[in-house]
């Protein structure tokens, strides 16, 4: 019986570190446009950055349900775009209805 416990408690913790199964945005993203190579950063401190090729944008970012604001620095006014998960991917959609996929990078 107290193995039991141990192991429903033990799940249960998992669990919840875990975040409940739920996916995180932070971290480094990269954009499956065969065009272009960018990424877009989200640290949990809520500071983010876009990254194209050599150009570096910094920002800070705001979550509320399923919609992300970000404000990037030197702007006055933030912008805020859809987003949300599929699969292993991050999708991004701005004010246009224009889709965005990014692919989560592996932490090195």
């Amino acid at each position: 019986m107290k193995r039991y416990r141990l192991v429903i408690i033990l799940f249960l913790f998992l669990f919840l570190i875990t975040g409940c199964g739920k996916k995180s945005i932070i971290g480094k993203w990269k954009s499956t446009n065969k065009k272009n190579n960018y990424y877009y950063i989200f640290n949990a401190d809520k500071t983010c950055s876009y990254e194209l090729d050599v150009a570096r944008l910094d920002c800070t970012y705001e979550i509320d349900d399923e919609k992300i604001t970000i404000l990037y620095k030197g702007n006055d006014k933030a912008t805020t775009f859809e987003y949300r998960f599929k699969g292993n991917s991050l999708i991004i959609i701005d004010d246009r209805n224009n889709y965005n996929e990014f692919i989560k990078e592996k932490s090195k």
